[in-house]
């Protein structure tokens, strides 16, 4: 086959023999090394990309690779699992699954086993925005290739026996599990509307309408067949497919057959998963201080709706900051820090630029200092234009190796340009062709002061013994604090009678529920505005003294309103000369002179729990078989009870009450 494409192609016989000088250079002698090299060097891998467009719609991207050998080919859509709806979390990934299952006949063994057989590599991943599905394979296989992958996109029925199988791989290799009580309990204590906005909804304005802890084993027992039907239908239309092939091809032969297996999808709607963004106009900062040897160093800047000559100028910043950084504070005079990284994030028509580092704690002034000034030689193309040339030629040099095979040039179209590009860029000629100029004019909007998102996480200056150490000593000052508050000192000489209010098991359970929802509740309320405190004002301040003072404030806060809580339950009687008291469970008691009180008598059931009474206090008990007692205030709440003898304190309550009032 190979022989039969060279003699077709004279041109082609020029270029290898070029290619095969230049490949031979290592070996020639003296002074042909360094012109041979030039050769390689003119050598683009990203030059030569064509697009076209099927006549169902999809959109083909292939570049013909002289001499690789291996053919890489992938296809992708523009949506992942933010179109998952809410309660049916995976379903983007399900189908991702179910594409590589049974079909036309044949199971997902011998799916599977049709590429790897040949020594090929297949899969298949689910990003937020975008899913991408991949095989390569050797050359003389590329054919096969396209129409096994056209075979993986095509429309799947989605049998219910196949879903049935289908769901336990899902469930592995995410952890899905069915939920036990600590699952409950945390996702309880963490409802959506209690949290803080996430990254995306606070800098972006991108909503987050799932449950921060989303129960994957629940949803994806509720996808059903129809639902993996309709995400299909709905967003693997073939308007919305890219296909990239990559390979030692002829041309016309790959297109021909990728028309036969990839244009035969029937031709439908394009239905885009759509995201809105919206610009804050604000900066943001956040510190914190943490168990760790170095700080943690990230400063984010967003990019809204970036275009693709956006991309483009961002991928060249990323890989220019990354250089720069690393030569002037990890290899250079002074090693600040282990590794400077720059990375480009997208989500949607959401993106941003990092810069992120783990710097010395003595060090970390100065290599901020080195990092802003070389985003301020970005965004004022102020760089000494030999440095900038030279940094340039070895971005363009890297570039060009690290993308000399199939499957790499295909990569970028799974990292980068599964969204937004009508044609395969050049990067390497655009990475060529730059100026300082152009990017100046792009960085002066990506990093905009007010596009700004800092992120510091300091060293703490407290050991792990000495933090624990003044937890512990807030929490015992707290409660001695709060006990010498509430608590009201007792005359022991004139106490006359005690006792302990006995609750039926019934009464028992359902109050120390309602106790315990009430602690819960006021956990989860508490925790929520300790997040949105902490994360609107408290993490903006670049001080330790401010940030650990207001956390131990609002800790205090919340342990003192449990402890009132909890010490809201009544307990026992007491029957002092002057007064009653209403002893809780934990210091505090309710004192009743006797001119508070408007009654003390004995009921029945039906005297307190099918009467206007009921309402004015949970009763402690019912009072079926014998009468209860029942102290009334004149304001506030009453209450109904038994004691181990009740006969007895009722007599001791209505001569006290009887003597007091004469």
């Amino acid at each position: 086959m190979v022989p039969a494409m060279l003699l077709h192609d004279s041109a082609r016989l020029a270029s290898l023999a070029l290619v095969a000088l230049a490949l031979a250079a290592p070996f020639a002698a003296g002074a042909g090394n360094a012109q041979d090299t030039v050769a390689v060097g003119a050598i683009n891998p990203f030059a030569g990309f064509e697009t076209h467009h099927l006549s169902n719609g999809v959109k083909v991207w292939f570049k013909r690779l002289d001499g690789a050998a291996n053919v890489s080919i992938s296809a992708g859509v523009p949506v992942g699992a933010d179109a998952d709806p809410r309660g049916k979390e995976q379903l983007a990934h399900f189908t991702e699954h179910m594409l590589f299952s049974d079909h036309n006949g044949r199971t997902e063994q011998e799916i599977k086993d049709a590429v790897e057989g040949l020594g090929g590599r297949r899969n298949g991943t689910t990003f937020r925005d975008h899913t991408w599905y991949y095989v390569t394979i050797a050359r003389e296989h590329g054919l096969f290739a396209i129409e096994w992958l056209a075979g993986i996109m095509s429309p799947h029925a989605m049998e219910p026996e196949v879903v049935a199988r289908g769901r336990q791989p899902v469930e592995n290799e995410i952890g899905a599990r069915p939920r036990e009580f600590f699952d409950h309990l945390g996702a309880l204590l963490s409802p959506r509307w209690a949290m803080p906005p996430d990254f995306y909804e606070r800098e972006f304005g991108i909503v987050n309408t799932r449950d921060p802890i989303p129960d994957y084993w629940t949803s994806l027992r509720r996808i059903t067949p129809d639902d993996l039907r309709g995400f299909y239908d709905r967003y693997y239309a073939p308007g919305a497919i890219t296909v990239t092939i990559v390979g030692d091809l002829d041309p016309d032969s790959a297109l021909a057959h990728a028309e036969r297996t990839f244009g035969r999808f029937p031709a439908r709607a394009v239905n885009r998963f759509e995201v809105a963004t919206t610009d804050p106009g604000r900066a943001r900062a956040s510190y914190s201080w943490g168990f760790q040897s170095t700080i943690r160093y990230q400063s984010r800047h967003k990019l809204f709706d970036p275009s693709a000559d956006d991309l483009l100028h961002a991928l060249f910043v990323r890989d220019l900051l990354g250089r720069r950084l690393n030569q002037r504070l990890r290899y250079g005079e002074r090693k600040a820090v282990y590794g400077a990284s720059a990375g480009l994030v997208r989500r949607g028509p959401a993106a941003y630029l990092q810069v992120s580092s783990r710097i010395d704690r003595d060090d970390f002034d100065f290599a901020t200092g080195i990092i802003d000034e070389e985003i301020a030689h970005l965004r004022d193309g102020s760089l000494d234009p030999a440095e900038f040339e030279a940094d340039r030629a070895a971005l363009v040099e890297r570039l060009r190796a690290s993308n000399q095979t199939a499957e790499s040039l295909n990569l970028w179209t799974r990292n980068h340009f599964y969204d937004g590009f009508q044609n395969f860029p050049d990067v390497l000629g655009f990475y060529e062709n730059v100026t300082q100029a152009q990017l100046a004019a792009f960085a002066s909007t990506a990093f905009d002061d007010t596009r700004r998102v800092l992120t510091v996480a300091r060293t703490q200056p407290l050991s792990q013994g000495m933090m624990l150490a003044a937890v512990v000593a807030l929490v015992w000052i707290t409660l001695r604090v709060l006990g010498h508050l509430l608590t009201t000192p007792i005359e022991m000489r004139s106490m006359r009678y005690i006792a302990r209010f006995r609750l039926p098991i019934l009464l028992r359970v359902v109050y120390t529920a309602g106790l315990l929802a009430a602690l819960l509740a006021l956990v989860v309320f508490g925790v929520a505005g300790f997040s949105r405190l902490t994360a609107d004002w408290i993490d903006s301040v670049d001080s330790y003294l401010f940030q650990t003072a207001a956390t131990a404030g609002m800790g205090v806060l919340l342990l003192a309103a449990l402890c009132l809580v909890y010490a809201s339950a009544p307990r026992k009687i007491l029957v002092l000369s002057d007064e009653l008291r209403i002893k809780s469970r934990a210091w505090r008691s309710r004192v009743l002179l006797p001119e508070d009180i408007a009654e003390i008598s004995r009921l029945q059931f039906r005297d307190v729990w099918l009467s206007r009474r009921l309402f004015r206090g949970p009763p402690l008990a019912f009072g079926f078989l014998r009468r209860g007692i029942c102290v009334r205030p004149r304001r506030g709440r009453a209450y109904f009870f038994h004691t181990r003898n009740t006969a007895e304190l009722d007599d001791v309550l209505n001569w006290w009450h009887v003597r007091r009032i004469r």
